[in-house]
């Protein structure tokens, strides 16, 4: 009997066909599942990255002040943005190095953590995708042009016999500056008051007094956005007067007292201090001593023994349009010498964050 009659061949060739199809066709569902979920995951991940970059700039961009270093309150800054395209972004900022008294500024590392929530996943156990970013940066602190140990857009008088006025820079980082600069033969002093600096036993005249001269524009202050915008932050807004721990910061400490009654300073102090009008230091025992930049809106009067270190700046409401009274630096001892250490700590406070050349990962490991 030839093959071509038997009979019964049919069926079980069907049964094999259809076998190789469901083979098949499971292999191609399964290679396609399979796919759907690795490009899916990396939606997912490339998601996860876009939330975290964002949360890092979003920070980054909002970061106008420096932390303060540890263990002050507030340091270690952190912050989770809900509203972010596709998830939520956990931010945290650790100092790594504070700025140094030899100018070094501080070091940070910035990591993000991103959450994407908008992926589909075609999977219900599968978590959220999560990345993570991170970025070295440097706090570069704001310049600033200082005319001389003492400037005044105001006439400077001195009363006593015993104040030394020094540009000579008491950290020896810097070149000398004037020991004190002030409108055009707007400064006079008893002798033997000392004044050290470039010049020598002179002072620097910045230009025309008042107002409508030429002295104001010589000191390159944004007063009115210090005074009326807020471009300067405080730290401390008087009262009360900061302690010495919260000193140790080196802070922004702000009196609002234009039109009011003089300021009496407290005692010691570091950092930056803004006095919106008048400043008066009195006599303290022992004598009060400011370590960085004073800025004053109004006139200074110091009677009695005090010591800056650093830099005062005083008569800036001139820059407003306003007329100042004379600065009268009284009877007493005092001194009044530059310092670029103390100015760089305070000013330190004050300016921008960037980014470490290199200094950014997408591997940075989380926990």
């Amino acid at each position: 009997m030839s093959i071509s009659n038997r009979r019964g061949g049919t069926l079980p060739l069907t049964v094999i066909g259809l076998a190789l199809m469901a083979v098949a066709v499971a292999i191609a569902y399964t290679r396609i599942s399979g796919e759907r979920h690795v490009s899916s995951d990396a939606r997912a991940q490339l998601g996860a990255f876009a939330v975290a970059q964002s949360g890092l700039n979003r920070f980054m961009a909002n970061l106008n002040t420096k932390p303060p270093p540890p263990p002050q309150a507030g340091s270690d800054p952190s912050a989770v943005y809900n509203d972010l395209p596709g998830g939520t972004a956990t931010v945290n900022m650790r100092m790594l190095r504070d700025s140094t008294t030899t100018l070094l500024p501080a070091v940070y590392v910035i990591t993000s953590r991103g959450v994407y929530t908008a992926a589909k996943r075609y999977n219900s156990l599968a978590p959220a995708a999560e990345r993570t970013v991170a970025t070295y940066a440097l706090w570069t602190p704001q310049p600033f042009d200082v005319n001389g140990a003492f400037t005044s857009l105001t006439a400077v008088q001195i009363q006593g016999n015993s104040s030394h006025l020094s540009g000579i820079d008491r950290c020896g980082a810097q070149a000398t500056i004037p020991g004190v600069a002030v409108p055009n033969d707007q400064f006079t002093a008893n002798f033997p008051t000392v004044v050290d600096g470039n010049p020598e036993d002179d002072e620097f005249d910045l230009g025309t007094p008042g107002p409508g001269g030429t002295a104001k524009d010589s000191v390159q202050i944004d007063w009115d956005g210090i005074k009326n915008h807020n471009l300067i932050p405080a730290d401390y807004v008087y009262a009360p007067w900061p302690t010495p721990a919260q000193f140790a910061f080196w802070p922004v400490t702000r009196v609002n007292n234009d039109g009011g009654a003089d300021f009496i300073l407290p005692g010691s102090g570091k950092g930056m201090l803004i006095v919106t009008g008048n400043l008066r230091i009195n006599g303290l025992i022992p004598p009060a001593t400011w370590e960085g930049l004073i800025l004053v809106g109004g006139s200074v009067l110091a009677n009695g023994n005090s010591n800056i270190y650093g830099a005062i700046i005083s008569g800036l409401n001139i820059k407003l349009g306003q007329v100042v009274s004379p600065t009268d630096l009284g009877n007493g001892t005092k001194t009044y010498q530059y310092d670029s250490c103390s100015l760089a700590r305070a000013l330190g406070h004050v300016g921008s964050i960037t980014r470490v050349r290199n200094g950014w990962t997408d591997t940075w490991s989380s926990y």
